[in-house]
């Protein structure tokens, strides 16, 4: 197994995040988006300022995942909380990529004065429940139902790490 390169992502990377994203959205509870991403949304969201962290792994010269760390809210007194994201090729799934990326999420979010990460993760989502509670996570809630995705009803598991 090649090692994994985490650098922070360009505007070059958006068409393989969409990608990524986009098996997601189609294939998972991952995310309850419903309709796919195009390249340009992927642009913007990467140069957005509410966007305060993105990174991609590389593995072979290819980008096989991406996190971010997005405001969490327009409110001035949520300035130091963010929303933690992890996304992983299928090629890549089970391989420790989405285990460094959300460990140089973690890393860098005290360098850019982040207080609070917060996860929010499907609770059938048996993968990104582990990797939040890997990374030293706390699971503060239930969000019942929330979501409607393929057909059923989806309960969101909320977790919360200070940095």
């Amino acid at each position: 197994m090649t090692d994994i390169l985490v650098r922070a992502a360009a505007i070059a990377d958006a068409e393989a995040i969409a990608a990524i994203y986009n098996d997601a959205v189609l294939n998972s509870t991952a995310t309850f988006d419903v309709e796919p991403e195009t390249v340009a949304a992927r642009r913007q969201w990467l140069a957005s300022e509410t966007t305060r962290l993105a990174l991609v792994a590389e593995r072979d010269g290819r980008v096989v995942g991406w996190a971010s760390l997005a405001s969490w809210s327009a409110r001035g007194a949520y300035d130091r909380t963010t929303e933690a994201s992890v996304y992983v090729a299928p090629v890549a799934h089970h391989s420790g990529v989405g285990l460094a990326l959300a460990k140089a999420t973690v890393d860098r979010a005290s360098g850019l004065g982040l207080h609070v990460l917060i996860a929010r993760v499907c609770a059938e989502n048996i993968a990104g429940l582990a990797l939040a509670d890997r990374m030293g996570y706390e699971r503060v809630g239930v969000q019942r139902e929330v979501g409607f995705k393929f057909g059923r009803w989806l309960d969101v598991v909320v977790c919360q790490r200070l940095v």
